[in-house]
């Protein structure tokens, strides 16, 4: 996508099938009679699968499963691991030294969230914690135009003709980057290579 290139060696196997994911919709996001919204939504629903599965795998990768305290823990808190961007986050950080959070990648992507949430749950428009406050309203609408060229006419979200490529861009991007942080972690690869990672 697009002409930036990438060292594939700073991917998961998990990471090469969501780029080949975002990858196909490339094409439809050229095209009049396709939707950019779903583009959209389809992009971050890539990623979150990606996510979702480099959790499970680093978690089995750990070993914690075999142990009797691992297998309650897990059998209580495993669903929140990715019940929220947040949670996976914290998650990611406190547990396997992955720490993405802050990172310009990490907001970009965050703005697609946020957009993905405005079409998926306010039906194409910012949603009530969106527009909760002045000051987050403002900076929403700003960072959507900056970051994906998506405008906003009083709470209406709006594509333009380049917002399903730019957002298919920021995702790739994401991939990448979250990638070489988990590849780069220090609690990894104590038994194999950690591109191996995948569902």
């Amino acid at each position: 996508m697009g002409t930036e290139r990438k060292d594939f060696n700073d991917l998961t196997n998990s990471g090469e099938s969501c780029l080949t994911s975002l990858s196909r919709l490339y094409p439809l996001s050229g095209e009049s009679t396709v939707n950019p919204e779903w583009i959209l939504v389809d992009a971050v629903t890539a990623v979150e699968v990606h996510v979702d599965r480099t959790i499970e795998a680093l978690v089995a990768d750990s070993g914690i499963s075999s142990l009797p305290i691992g297998g309650a823990f897990l059998s209580r808190y495993a669903e929140e691991m990715s019940r929220t961007w947040d949670a996976r986050y914290e998650w990611l950080a406190d547990g396997f030294g992955v720490k993405m959070r802050g990172e310009k990648i990490q907001q970009d992507f965050q703005v697609l969230v946020e957009c993905r949430n405005a079409i998926v749950h306010g039906s194409g428009h910012l949603t009530r914690r969106q527009r909760s406050g002045l000051g987050k309203f403002i900076q929403l609408r700003k960072q959507l135009k900056s970051v994906l060229d998506v405008g906003v006419h009083g709470t209406a979200i709006v594509f333009s003709r380049d917002s399903a490529q730019v957002s298919l861009r920021v995702a790739a991007s994401f991939v990448h980057g979250f990638d070489r942080t988990v590849l780069e972690s220090p609690h990894l690869g104590r038994t194999q290579p950690a591109q191996h990672l995948t569902a």
